[in-house]
């Protein structure tokens, strides 16, 4: 039953699966927009660990594609083994995460954006931790950065030197975004009872938003392994967001969101860190990702909203450097 805090116009409700339907273990749901080109790499990725369509069922949602032919790559690779669902129109990536979720029969559900990958072990190994820690609402690895030739750019920390349940994970989590999309699997049953990803948060953060969520009403267990990669390239929709300045008006929003059910002593322990953390990821979008060649113009609603946030030396260096870059 969906809790009744998260039952308004911003949350989906996912209905459960009927009663005696036959479902897999897994449900793998690839969202894509205007992404075809690495939709194959995804795919591959997946099949190449395919325990039957008795134990898993894959779904690509096209939001819409204006841009190529995903339905095309998914005849070719797919070879009828995937299921190929097409928006009618362009309502906006959650719509599309919405619904990939109702269609979902999996008991897990592990949703990889089009242009992600898993590596070699991925599905059973999360089954595996899973398995191991049933009171665990989800799970996640740690992830490796790619580029958009698949070239290495950097790894997710390690969280804890053992598998298993997160020590004071929600804490973290409310901090700073630390789970990368392809890297986590949720159980269905969670979905149902929290609803699918806040409708407020289409132009970014919406998956950090979720896992704030999660974690505010189940433990999560982590895996230390490398299975999973994030693609980041210049096509990408964050990259986008951030230089149209809406990445920046979504990380002000999950908080007001997030605030609202966040347990008020879990707030009073991070309030204070999670600022200084907000300003270096504020200082991140603004000029790590906009890069150098972009203009002043650009960079400076990041720089001043950092110095907001707070004034640690090295926030106020690396606005300096991103003033005179």
């Amino acid at each position: 039953m969906m809790n009744s805090r998260f039952k308004d116009e911003f949350h989906a409700e996912i209905p459960p699966v009927p009663a005696g339907m036959p479902r897999p273990n897994w449900s793998v749901l690839i969202p894509t927009y205007n992404c075809a080109e690495y939709l194959k790499e995804t795919l591959q990725s997946v099949l190449a660990q395919d325990p039957g369509p008795d134990n898993m069922e894959i779904i690509v949602v096209d939001g819409h594609s204006t841009k190529d032919d995903p339905g095309s790559v998914v005849k070719q690779c797919g070879q009828g083994r995937v299921r190929f669902v097409r928006e009618p129109e362009n309502l906006g990536r959650i719509i599309t995460y919405e619904t990939g979720l109702k269609l979902s029969k999996g008991r897990l559900i592990h949703q990889l954006h089009g242009d992600d990958k898993v590596r070699p072990g991925f599905y059973a190994r999360m089954a595996t931790v899973l398995g191991e820690n049933p009171q665990a609402g989800a799970a996640f690895c740690r992830t490796l950065y790619i580029d958009g030739n698949g070239k290495w750019k950097g790894l997710t920390g390690m969280e804890q030197y053992e598998d298993g349940i997160m020590e004071d994970f929600l804490e973290k989590i409310v901090m700073s975004q630390r789970v990368q999309t392809p890297s986590i699997v949720v159980r269905r049953e969670v979905y149902e009872a929290l609803g699918g990803f806040d409708l407020r948060q289409d132009r970014g953060q919406e998956d950090w938003e979720m896992w704030i969520r999660i974690a505010c009403f189940y433990p999560v267990a982590f895996c230390n392994e490398v299975l999973a990669e994030y693609r980041a390239h210049p096509n990408q929709a964050t990259r986008k967001d951030v230089a149209e300045g809406s990445s920046l008006r979504a990380y002000e929003r999950i908080c007001s969101i997030v605030d609202r059910y966040i347990p008020e002593a879990v707030l009073r322990k991070t309030r204070k860190k999670r600022s200084l953390e907000m300003a270096k990821y504020t200082l991140m979008m603004g000029v790590d990702i906009l890069g150098s060649q972009s203009s002043l113009r650009a960079r400076l609603p990041y720089l001043y909203r950092a110095l907001q946030l707070s004034r640690h030396p090295r926030i106020v260096f690396k606005v300096l450097k991103g003033l005179c870059p």
